[in-house]
């Protein structure tokens, strides 16, 4: 009995011996040629858009950049801007000008202004309008040569923690720095169909407010238009509460005084919430 216990404890050992070496499996091949990449990682959006009525708005994030030595083989940073297809190189940022994080690893602030865009893409102002899109793109350098940019970001990459590596999908809005002249036409639904039980839409031009409403004579629906006259100072347009703000929907529709470039600059209800300036997208 004992000759057959040991038998048995010879034939497992040597098979154990056989198990702990490498299998032909294809897993093995692809460990054998492993080797850690490189991340820029996002810690803050400062701004995600550009305005087209202000060259100097900007884009501005903080990027942490992490590799295999947690910051050694850092070299340097590219800052490309993209339009329709075409890209520009902005800046290079050198190590030197990264600073230590509270994780031990480099971190650095980008910014690009809608003008640095425009000169380095060779812009003009009609070349774009609002809702372009001007993508930052990030190339990351290490010193044994090798470049990560957004291409080597895959899914894995994607989540919380890591938030965007190497690409920023940047919009170009038209917010006004100043009251536009036009008509502001306001199409007014109650979708319960009882008025707006004293919900309104104030526009206060130069301290004087026009307010827009649908009554409970009305019921679904009304319209309206308010003029901004050149020359005006101030303009807001703020939502007042009613009863059943959930019932309210409208559309606001701007055009120039001359009748061109219709606009649509907000529309499906009283977002943001009331008395709260609304800030409209005016495209010239």
């Amino acid at each position: 009995m004992k000759n057959y216990i040991k038998t048995i404890l010879l034939t497992f050992m040597i098979g154990f011996v056989s198990s702990c070496e490498d299998p032909d499996n294809p897993i093995y091949t692809v460990l054998e040629d492993y080797t850690k990449g490189a991340i820029l990682r996002t810690i803050e959006i400062e701004s995600g858009e550009f305005n087209s009525y202000d060259l100097n708005s900007f884009f501005a994030a903080t990027i942490e950049e992490q590799d295999a030595e947690n910051g050694a083989l850092l070299q340097s940073v590219d800052v490309y801007v993209g339009f329709k297809g075409a890209e520009a190189l902005i800046e290079t940022i050198q190590s030197s000008a990264f600073t230590t994080g509270p994780f031990g690893l480099p971190r650095t602030r980008i910014q690009v202004t809608l003008q640095q865009g425009i000169n380095a893409l060779g812009l003009s102002s009609s070349d774009y309008t609002g809702g372009d899109t001007m993508p930052i793109r990030l190339s990351l350098n290490l010193t044994d040569g090798r470049v990560f940019t957004s291409q080597d970001a895959g899914g894995a990459l994607q989540g919380s923690f890591f938030n965007s590596p190497y690409a920023y999908n940047t919009v170009i809005k038209c917010i006004p720095n100043a009251p536009q002249a036009g008509t502001y036409k306001v199409d007014m639904i109650d979708t319960y169909g009882d008025g707006w039980n004293g919900a309104s839409l104030d526009f206060i031009i130069d301290g004087v407010t026009t307010s827009l409403s649908i009554t409970q004579a009305q019921g679904a629906s009304n319209s309206g238009t308010v003029t901004v006259p050149s020359g005006t100072s101030s303009f807001e347009v703020i939502f007042k509460s009613g009863a059943w703000d959930s019932e309210v929907k409208y559309t606001i529709t701007y055009s120039k005084l001359d009748g061109t470039n219709t606009q649509v600059a907000l529309s499906d209800g009283p977002t943001p919430a009331a008395d709260t300036p609304k800030i409209f997208s005016i495209c010239q």
